[in-house]
């Protein structure tokens, strides 16, 4: 398990009842958890903890709404390391930033930073790539980033994070695609990339409304993403929140990846509070890495 802990501004309090309790920017927020299934932490009772400035209603991550005694500072930034973050509510539970994936920026970072044997550049592809954390850390790295989302709003956003990180002159390119309709396209044209991240969700529609079916589609996208790879990749990273994959398919993504040689790790990402020293399991990581 992986537990980042170089946050600024970003704290998981506790968890526990079906939510989390979390401190951004210095605001207490109270969110639906479905992964927190066990009761408050002993001595660490709902009474015992901050009160919450801030709560997303309901216990699913759509479908409620936000109360606020105290709303976030705005502009409301959060950090880690050199990268800095733009932290709004949406229309989901979320806030913009999954702190717990830190731990495979640290990761990329490495595997790119390394790759000292290489004269020509590094290309790394972000699909679903959201708010642009892992993009962002593979620009600041080196790495030329095609950025990839089907919502815009999502791609300014990765935008606006980049400038404020000071990546505003950085070679990220913004794509608002399919993620899979982009990455057939790239295959079509022969563009090939030496790292590929991809963050699906479980469900979702692309720009021009096709249904995404993590269950479904999974396979089809780990099969165009090694033929997207170029000759000598460096990584290939999936990650899945899912809790309908079983293992079943947790064993086809492995021997997918395998089929690349290199190595395959599955990393366990999580978080741990402050205050109940509970860890919150945030979803798996499938991590192939290949020689530089």
């Amino acid at each position: 398990m992986h537990h980042p802990q170089e946050w600024q501004g970003y704290e998981l309090i506790a968890s526990g009842d079906g939510q989390r309790l979390e401190r951004w920017s210095g605001r207490v927020i109270l969110r639906p958890e479905s992964t927190a299934l066990w009761p408050w932490g002993p001595g660490k009772e709902s009474s015992s903890l901050p009160a919450w400035e801030g709560r997303y209603s309901g216990d699913r991550a759509t479908g409620g709404t936000w109360n606020w005694r105290q709303p976030l500072p705005d502009p409301c930034t959060v950090s880690y390391g050199e990268l800095s973050f733009l932290i709004r509510p949406t229309n989901s539970k979320h806030l913009g930033l999954f702190p717990e994936q830190s731990a495979n920026w640290d990761w990329m970072r490495t595997l790119i930073k390394n790759c000292k044997s290489r004269n020509s550049e590094i290309r790394v592809l972000n699909l679903f790539g959201y708010t642009g954390g892992a993009s962002l850390a593979a620009a600041a790295a080196g790495a030329s980033v095609t950025h990839v989302d089907a919502v815009k709003a999502m791609v300014g956003w990765c935008s606006e994070n980049a400038r404020i990180s000071g990546l505003s002159e950085a070679p990220i390119r913004y794509i608002v695609e399919d993620a899979l309709t982009f990455l057939q396209r790239e295959i079509r044209r022969g563009n090939h990339y030496d790292g590929i991240i991809m963050d699906p969700p479980s469900f979702g529609r692309g720009k021009g409304g096709e249904l995404w079916k993590l269950s479904e589609h999974l396979p089809f996208l780990l099969d165009s993403a090694q033929e997207a790879l170029s000759d000598h990749p460096l990584f290939l990273l999936l990650n899945t929140y899912s809790e309908s994959l079983d293992d079943i398919a947790q064993s086809m993504i492995a021997k997918r990846l395998s089929r690349l040689g290199g190595s395959v790790e599955i990393v366990r990402l999580s978080l741990i509070g402050t205050q109940d020293n509970q860890p919150l399991h945030c979803g798996l990581s499938h991590r192939w890495s290949g020689t530089p």
